[in-house]
């Protein structure tokens, strides 16, 4: 029962920490109504950054569409690069520490092809140390890295795309262009 009663003092202790300090799920996001209905290009339509957008986006009632004609807007993934840098190498050579990274570059544009978002590079790293009788755990660990840093910047697509200016710039080109009304 004492231990019970520590476990449960803990857990409010941390609740309590949580919440004071900001900390809140991930969850929805509000999108400018012309990305309610938006088709998501991709190379890579099986890999973790898409699943990582797919779920972010329906948390934020976004419909995907199977088709760009179907959509009112395209959220285009350009690039979605990885990289490794060797950062250092020990004494005995055995012992090696690398930077891995991965960079993503996307867009929005309309339907037709006219640009309503510029560009945009995000990326994540993280820093790895491989010991030299361990290179498998190593490429797993290597691996779940690169799968934490897409789903972080699926989180940092979304965030982009919901922040205030960006919402305000698609907004914008969707009442005053007239390229997109006479459409």
């Amino acid at each position: 029962m004492n231990k019970a009663y520590f476990h449960i003092l803990f857990i409010l202790c941390l609740s309590l920490i949580l919440s004071g300090c900001g900390f809140h799920l991930q969850g929805e996001r509000h999108l400018a109504a012309p990305l309610h209905r938006l088709y998501l290009q991709t190379p890579d339509p099986y890999g973790q950054l898409v699943q990582s957008l797919q779920q972010y986006l329906k948390l934020s009632k976004v419909q995907l569409v199977s088709s760009p004609q179907e959509a009112t807007a395209i959220l285009a993934i350009l690039h979605d690069d990885t990289s490794q840098e060797l950062l250092s190498v020990s004494g005995t050579q055995q012992t090696r520490q690398y930077t891995l990274k991965v960079t993503v570059v996307f867009e929005i544009t309309h339907s037709t092809g006219l640009t309503i978002v510029k560009p945009q590079t995000l990326s994540e790293s993280r820093t790895i140390t491989i010991q030299s009788n361990q290179v498998l755990g190593s490429s797993n660990e290597a691996n779940l890295f690169y799968q934490q840093m897409r789903r972080m910047l699926a989180y940092a697509i979304i965030n982009r795309i919901a922040s205030k200016e960006i919402t305000q710039n698609i907004n914008h080109e969707f009442t005053t262009n007239p390229d997109i009304n006479n459409l």
